[in-house]
């Protein structure tokens, strides 16, 4: 099978796990394989409201002074934390959102907001449903928000975006979206987010112009479970599992360090990316663990195994070192490019490297080869 251009086949490459063109393979056909199915949120027939009392009722309004919601809270229009103001939200508390006309509800802070559940009472932002679907509601939006904004503990479910952070700093910790168009979309705002994730949505987390911080996420049965353009990040210890697409990175900095990711489509694709990827489990993608273009990364102490194709490489700009690299149903390396590919001290398995080298143009150097698995990867095999 012959590959497009280079720079061409990348660029296409990354417009298929954005905006779902179709018609183009990401890489070399594998028989028997399939991408896991797109996770559909069932609607059911009729969904009646659930039942609930609320203390507190809002429409359209601004909040210009502090303050605190508990209990049952329903939102029925547009509410805005003014900038001098900040908005409490105490544990076990549930704030419901119901669509009443054309625009669908909303919670805007441009003051601060912290949403501190515990984990015996966590906070739920849900829809007015018994059983919310994706875009029920609009969402959480920070807004010019440079404040200390926190989420503690909480469940969103049920919103077109669960949280925009637009030009914002956010404290994340165990958080997490449900059944979202898009779980938490960050642009030009920094964040830390530790534990928590998004599951069944459309896109788990997205990134453009922001820095973050991740640790011990799970993103889970999403179409694309993660999206970075022109940001930093740097996550460790992740679980990227079920997904359509696992990572998708375009001109960012990376540096991905232990965690898996296991049983997706596509593993984590890189355009003009540079960083690193080290301890990471790759397996049982149907397409690819890695997909690398006019990238410079680091690839060290992983383990690739399983997958319709290892590593998929369109030029010699990354170096993979110190990997166990092995058993992939088509190739461990498939090269597409034209340039060298480096990949020595490998452990390739007992059979070898299974290696594509693009009908001889495009080399991959793998020698030396390793005996036996990396000393820190052998307790994994």
């Amino acid at each position: 099978m012959r590959y497009p251009n280079l720079y061409i086949f990348g660029i296409l490459l990354f417009a298929v796990l954005h905006l779902g063109v179709p018609a183009i393979a990401a890489a070399p056909p594998v028989s028997g394989s399939a991408h896991p199915p797109a996770q559909a949120v069932a609607i059911p027939e009729a969904r009646g409201e659930a039942v609930f009392a609320p203390g507190l009722v809002y429409a359209d309004r601004v909040l210009d002074e502090d303050t605190v919601w508990r209990g049952e809270v329903l939102v029925e229009g547009v509410v805005t934390v003014a900038s001098k103001a900040t908005l409490t939200v105490e544990p076990g508390t549930v704030v419901r959102f119901r669509r009443k006309a054309a625009q669908a509800p909303l919670l805007v802070v441009q003051g601060r907001l912290v949403a501190a559940g515990t984990k015996d009472a966590p906070i739920l932002f849900t829809s007015s449903f018994a059983i919310a679907v994706a875009a029920d509601w609009q969402g959480i939006m920070l807004l010019g928000s440079e404040k200390k904004n926190v989420m503690e503990n909480c469940r969103v479910e049920g919103a077109q975006i669960g949280l925009e952070a637009l030009y914002s700093n956010v404290t994340l910790k165990n958080t997490r979206v449900e059944r979202a168009g898009v779980g938490m979309r960050f642009q030009d705002t920094l964040v830390v987010m530790e534990s928590g994730g998004a599951r069944d949505c459309g896109t788990g987390l997205s990134f453009f112009e922001s820095e973050a911080t991740l640790r011990n996420l799970s993103l889970v049965a999403n179409r694309l479970a993660l999206s970075a353009r022109r940001s930093s990040i740097y996550m460790q210890e992740a679980n990227l599992s079920g997904n359509g697409a696992a990572f998708s990175g375009d001109s960012c900095r990376v540096k991905i360090q232990g965690g898996a990711v296991l049983d997706n489509g596509s593993g984590v694709t890189l355009l003009e990316c540079e960083g690193a990827v080290t301890g990471v489990k790759f397996a049982r993608m149907s397409e690819y663990g890695m997909s690398l273009t006019a990238s410079r990364i680091r690839i060290s102490a992983n383990q690739i195994t399983g997958n319709g194709t290892g590593l998929l490489v369109f030029d010699g700009a990354s170096v993979a070192w110190e990997n166990a690299i092995h058993d992939n149903v088509g190739n461990d390396i498939y090269n597409a490019g034209i340039e060298e590919f480096r990949a020595p001290g490998n452990w390739w398995g007992a059979s070898g490297p299974k290696i594509f080298d693009n009908s001889g143009r495009g080399k991959v150097l793998y020698a030396p080869r390793l005996s036996k698995p990396p000393s820190h990867q052998e307790a994994q095999l």
